[in-house]
């Protein structure tokens, strides 16, 4: 989960101070003259920022459909030199351009069967690579993968085996001891409702959706955001609903902003969200100072009381409209799609083109406020007017100042429709577990309109105009 912080000219400062502004809690600024008088402080302080400040919707792109696409920059052409850089940056037909063992061809089968959808049958291929190789790199590789797979499905069972299966466990930051903590809880249930429910959206200052949802009969307001990967809840907000934690030791996880904080495992009893419920539904405690991000170390910008992550959104059929600020809940079926552009491989991401037809591969968080490039997209394509600028980022644990690109006159087409870009942002190696990923997609792309997201069927879609 990352937001962007990004300010440009002096319009901007004002629209993000009234927004600002709106969002502080009664008496933290008082109306009127006082209101007035902090809001020119604030702005004084944040041009003197040196242009790292904050801004949400830059209002840089433009939504038209397909059809109406032009051919623009081409991307520049990849050429790795070795296996393990060119799989883990989608190049799959390494395989057929080189001599490769047949491990690394059943590695790379095993890959594109869980981009198709067909998880289970791909985690066999990489429990039987893990079991019988000799090659360190392989069996890490393999791990890496089926330790998300297998917590996303709650086989918690399966992961302390894996973990006992590899000389240094699952991972250095000693994960294994929260899974068996949830190993021990009683097994998630979903209650799904009879048909579709439609319930009331906000969009926090950096723009992502947030929703009602009720904890152990306690109403709270929740993220929706895809690139968390489990669940997270506020430790003020565990402690008012009653939530014990399974583990008292913290496990210490990552942030967008490459901070660690510390976690503790949990199970909300009851998790509702409209009529659906949901029964020990595993979490994340984390302690609410993390949860928080300030301006200067001293005015608080964002509150975050929890956030619905990937392991639950995974299992439903969700349409956000941000537009009209109500987001639809449905119980996912089976349908035939024409072709799936919505993947899991550790983290959930869409597959996008260029307006050429090549492919771009973007990590999914709606809890980022803006998109960007990574630097495998970087490379790609045409930067020669790009410039630099500083921004601040801000996650869970904090806010980090960033160097970036700036670049002009970009689009992508995602599923039936062109994104035009006038200007967008590049920054980070695009690292995330196995992949090395070509942008973020945030929620930016679909403030105009409806996000569609379908895992069950393999589908992220984009509704605008009431279509």
């Amino acid at each position: 989960m990352i937001f962007k912080i990004i300010m440009y000219n002096s319009e901007r400062y004002e629209q993000f101070v009234d927004k600002l502004v709106k969002s502080y809690k009664p008496g933290f600024i008082q109306m009127g003259v006082q209101m007035q008088y902090s809001k020119i402080i604030l702005i004084a302080e944040l041009i003197f920022w040196a242009g790292c400040s904050i801004n949400i919707n830059t209002g840089s792109l433009e939504v038209i459909p397909q059809e109406e696409k032009i051919i623009t920059r081409a991307s520049k052409p990849q050429d790795y030199q070795d296996y393990w850089q060119a799989i883990r940056h989608f190049d799959f037909d390494y395989i057929n351009r080189n001599e490769v063992t047949t491990e690394q061809h059943d590695f790379v089968n095993g890959l594109q069967l869980m981009i198709a959808g067909r998880s289970d049958t791909s985690a066999l291929i990489f429990e039987s690579l893990m079991e019988n190789t000799s090659d360190s790199l392989m069996q890490a590789s393999c791990a890496d993968i089926l330790k998300w797979h297998y917590t996303y499905a709650n086989r918690w069972d399966r992961l302390v085996e894996i973990d006992s299966q590899l000389p240094a466990g699952l991972d250095q930051d000693n994960s294994i001891e929260f899974v068996k903590a949830f190993q021990q809880a009683p097994a998630e249930v979903y209650h799904y409702p009879d048909r579709p429910g439609t319930i009331l959206t906000e969009l926090s200052v950096s723009g992502s959706p947030i929703i009602e949802v009720t904890i152990n009969g306690h109403k709270q307001h929740f993220w929706i955001d895809t690139g968390a990967e489990l669940t997270v809840i506020s430790s003020n907000i565990a402690e008012t609903c009653g939530i014990e934690p399974l583990h008292e030791e913290d496990t210490m996880i990552g942030t967008s902003t490459d901070i660690n904080v510390g976690t503790r495992p949990a199970v909300i009893s009851e998790l509702k969200i409209g009529d659906l419920i949901v029964e020990n539904h595993p979490v994340w405690i984390i302690d609410k100072k993390d949860l928080e991000v300030k301006l200067f170390k001293v005015i608080k910008i964002i509150k975050i009381d929890g956030i619905i992550g990937w392991n639950l959104i995974q299992n439903l059929h969700l349409e956000i409209n941000y537009k009209n600020l109500t987001t639809t809940i449905k119980k996912p079926e089976p349908a035939e799609v024409a072709e799936r552009n919505f993947h899991f491989v550790c983290v959930p991401f869409v597959s996008m083109t260029d307006t050429l037809g090549n492919p771009f591969n973007f990590f999914l968080d709606t809890g980022a406020a803006s998109t960007f490039l990574y630097q495998p997209g970087i490379t790609k394509i045409d930067v020669s007017d790009a410039k630099s600028s500083r921004a601040i980022i801000g996650g869970a644990g904090g806010t980090q100042q960033i160097k970036q690109s700036v670049i002009p006159n970009e689009a992508f087409i995602l599923d039936n429709y062109r994104i035009n870009f006038a200007t967008i942002d590049g920054h980070g190696d695009g690292e995330n577990y196995f992949f090395f990923f070509d942008g973020c997609a945030g929620s930016d792309l679909f403030k105009n309109g409806t996000l569609v997201l379908d895992f069950h069927n393999g589908r992220c879609e984009l509704k605008t105009n009431g279509n």
